[in-house]
């Protein structure tokens, strides 16, 4: 993100919404403020599975207390127990019973038990800690010293119990001054002979005081309770002593002898409590073995730790709000306050860590409100500016627009914005049709680029220049693309009409003979910021063919007419000179040549301008071999009077063409002129007409020496001259072939010349043909 935009004040309020909910994260998170939210996630997520098979509890349940008598027994009792469970084969065995008082009543019990003891298994005990009324110090009570020295081990059975009552970790290392007690569980688990020791995890507390009075915790583990009350295997004390119970029960096993009956053991609840009845310490301590057996304890994260990924959840809320639209904003942050849930829940499972996630998720479902909110608040603002603008903007042409600076909307403030929202769009609405539709009625192919030369809006001109059946199909393309595939120009300027706008290019059209006018004008909003270019495309093929004309009338009047009037005025000057003058009948005769020729250029070239400026919609249907026997009569004189001859093979059936009787005639008696003219004395001239399919033809075709290859070309352009093969110039205009050429495009058709076997030049001219009329 660049410098400018951190110094936008949206970013600035985003950076200040961020700090404030980050700070209450790393608060939450510290004074543990959904601590009970946290815990109630913690106790649903938490994950189950199968007691062990190898860990059996030996019961001082209420069948035992009724049959054997009220607790507490005698040790013999105990001792007795202990023989059963040797000669079972238990591999080791944790006696969960307070032993800190020697049996006064029956002392040998005690040494029968110490026997037992050491007879095996390894037998581990719990200790006592003492905790005396004010000013008396904590002490640490061991079992008495027979005992403790017949055992395998002593550890400490402690609990932690939280804020509401329910135990979900222990300590595994206790003790005054120093935790040098291990837990009870990891005490039985290293009594196991070649057994490794014990490697203590969880969380660690060094900054607790070590004063001799203090009891100091360490390696704090949340237990991974395998199921409900009950869920480890369970054998009755009584029964054990009678032999109810198969060996294989007790075999190869680990033994954790405890009370479950009602009233004389220790119960609590534990996250499965809300699955049955509260579950006996004995069973607890069965579920912290098996997690320290096969390091599956539950090891929560430290505060700060926990408050660190919170501020990273909430950061990258945050930045999906800055940086997407609202839809898109809502289901990123809904995405990351599910992700943020899974996570915690699927570190527990999978991951044996505990991260309380209901910081980071109330910050989550704050702040996507808090943002809209804000939102929303600079929204209104924004809207509430633009209707004072909007409603100062004037529109001559649109008067009838309503005015947004008023609202017959209800009292609610959502209800008037919203209404003078669509009163503002309305008048947005109709600049914008104004806008278009003033683009689209111009004569002129108009198009508005962008800054990227991307076309946003065109006219139907533009359409049909470019090819396209609908304006629309225009949008969205690119105009370099269009216009240099149809339009060409030896124009440098042309590659970037956009950037160098204002400016004016010819060009012409790549699939026609027609010409464009292109201008590039830069399109800027009020503020000159330029947002575009304005490309008019104006035909100016007319106007090129109006200055062609006028350079073919210059060049007519300069030069063809000029000659012959010069001759005259020649003749004029000789004549004044009596030494130089010419006799009367020589004078004559060249007086009538020089005026017949000016004469029939007059003529040719007021026949070739009427010919272009006849309307086609006043053409009729007839039949055109009617026109061509006009021609052919028109020149049969002049024909006979050089000997040759016209072989006219006309069909007999009418041929309908569709244009001016008059005008083809003509064309013909100038084609069979033209004949003529390059024709020898005696030299027959071939005239015909033929329809094939929907096209007319009409041939003239002499017997002379022909076209020579590069005049073929030019012979229909005006004022040209072509020669026949060894011929020299036999005069004219060059006017008769050109009104042919023009005759022959107003009737939709052409004309050409072509060499053909036996002729000298074959002169056609094609016309649609026409439909009969009906009888």
């Amino acid at each position: 993100m660049s410098a400018a935009r951190w110094r936008n004040p949206v970013v600035k309020q985003w950076g200040l919404m961020l700090t404030a909910l980050c700070m209450a994260v790393v608060a939450s998170s510290l004074g543990g403020l959904f601590w009970r939210l946290d815990m109630s996630l913690y106790d649903a997520a938490l994950p189950t599975g199968p007691a062990p098979t190898d860990v059996v509890i030996v019961a001082i349940d209420d069948a035992s207390i009724a049959e054997l008598g009220r607790w507490p027994w005698r040790r013999a009792l105990h001792a007795a127990l202990l023989d059963r469970l040797r000669s079972m084969g238990a591999r080791a065995v944790a006696l969960d019973l307070l032993l800190t008082e020697p049996d006064t009543e029956y002392p040998e019990g005690d040494a029968a038990l110490a026997a037992a003891m050491q007879a095996g298994p390894p037998t581990v005990l719990p200790l006592l800690v003492e905790i005396p009324g004010p000013g008396r110090p904590m002490r640490e009570r061991l079992p008495i010293p027979p005992l403790a020295q017949a055992s395998a081990g002593i550890g400490h059975a402690h609990l932690e119990l939280d804020r509401d009552g329910v135990v979900r970790s222990v300590f595994l290392a206790e003790g005054i001054g120093a935790p040098h007690w291990l837990h009870f569980a990891a005490v039985l688990l290293d009594s196991i002979p070649g057994a490794s020791p014990v490697a203590l995890g969880g969380a660690r507390h060094p900054d607790l005081p070590g004063a001799p009075a203090v009891w100091v915790r360490d390696h704090q583990i949340m237990v991974p309770f395998l199921g409900r009350p009950g869920s480890f295997p369970q054998v009755s004390y009584v029964d054990v002593l009678r032999g109810a119970v198969d060996d294989s029960a007790i075999r190869g096993k680990l033994v954790l002898v405890g009370a479950t009956a009602q009233g004389i053991g220790d119960a609590y609840t534990t996250p499965r409590s809300g699955e049955g009845r509260a579950m006996a310490g004995v069973e607890i301590t069965a579920n912290v073995l098996q997690a320290l057996r096969n390091g599956s304890e539950i090891r929560p994260v430290g505060a700060w730790t926990a408050a660190s990924i919170g501020v990273i959840v909430v950061a990258l809320s945050a930045l999906c709000l800055l940086l997407l639209a609202p839809w898109q904003s809502l289901l990123a942050v809904t995405g990351v306050g599910l992700a943020t849930a899974a996570g915690s829940v699927m570190a527990l499972r999978h991951g044996g860590w505990w991260w309380p996630p209901t910081a980071s998720l109330a910050a989550i479902a704050v702040i996507y409100p808090l943002w809209s909110w804000r939102r929303l608040a600079v929204t209104q603002a924004f809207l509430e500016n633009e209707f004072k603008l909007l409603a100062n903007e004037r529109f001559p042409l649109l008067s009838g627009l309503p005015t947004p600076a008023s609202t017959s909307a209800p009292v609610d403030f959502v209800e008037q914005r919203i209404d003078l929202l669509r009163t503002a769009t309305e008048r947005l609405r109709g600049v914008r049709r104004l806008f278009a539709e003033t683009i689209g009625s111009l004569p002129d192919a108009t198009i508005l680029v962008d800054e990227t030369g991307r076309i946003v809006l065109a006219n139907h001109a533009a359409a049909a220049l470019f090819g396209a059946p609908d304006p629309r199909d225009l949008e969205n393309t690119s105009v370099d693309s269009q216009l240099h595939a149809r339009v060409q120009t030896d124009d440098s300027r042309f590659a970037s009409l956009s950037a160098l706008a204002p400016c004016t290019v010819e060009a012409a059209l790549a699939e026609s003979s027609r010409h464009v006018l292109i201008r590039a004008v830069p399109f800027r909003v009020r503020a000159g910021e330029r947002i575009g270019t304005i490309l008019a495309l104006a035909d100016i093929t007319e106007l090129r063919a109006a200055q062609s004309e006028r350079d073919d009338v210059l060049r007519f009047l300069s030069h063809d007419m000029k000659s012959p009037a010069s001759s005259l005025l020649g003749l004029a000057q000789l004549q004044r000179d009596p030494g130089r003058a010419l006799p009367p009948r020589e004078l004559s005769a060249r007086l009538e040549l020089l005026a017949q020729r000016l004469l029939t250029l007059v003529d040719g070239f007021v026949a070739l301008a009427r010919a272009g400026s006849t309307d086609p919609r006043a053409f009729d249907t007839f039949d055109v071999c009617d026109a061509i026997r006009d021609a052919y009569d028109e020149v049969w004189a002049s024909a006979r009077a050089h000997n040759n001859s016209i072989n006219a093979v006309l069909s007999e059936e009418a041929i309908m063409v569709h244009g001016d009787r008059q005008m083809l005639a003509r064309a013909v008696v100038n084609l069979l002129s033209n004949a003529l003219k390059f024709s020898g004395p005696g030299a027959e001239i071939d005239l015909g007409c033929r329809q094939s399919g929907n096209e007319v033809v009409i041939q003239v075709a002499d017997h002379g020496p022909g076209i020579a290859p590069d005049s073929a070309s030019m012979l229909f352009q005006r004022f040209s001259r072509g020669l026949h093969r060894g011929e020299s110039d036999p005069g004219g205009a060059g006017l008769g072939l050109a009104f042919v050429r023009v005759v022959a495009e107003k009737h939709r058709g052409r004309a050409w010349v072509e060499a053909g076997e036996g002729y000298g030049a074959i002169f056609c001219l094609s016309l649609p043909a026409a439909p009969h009329p009906a009888s």
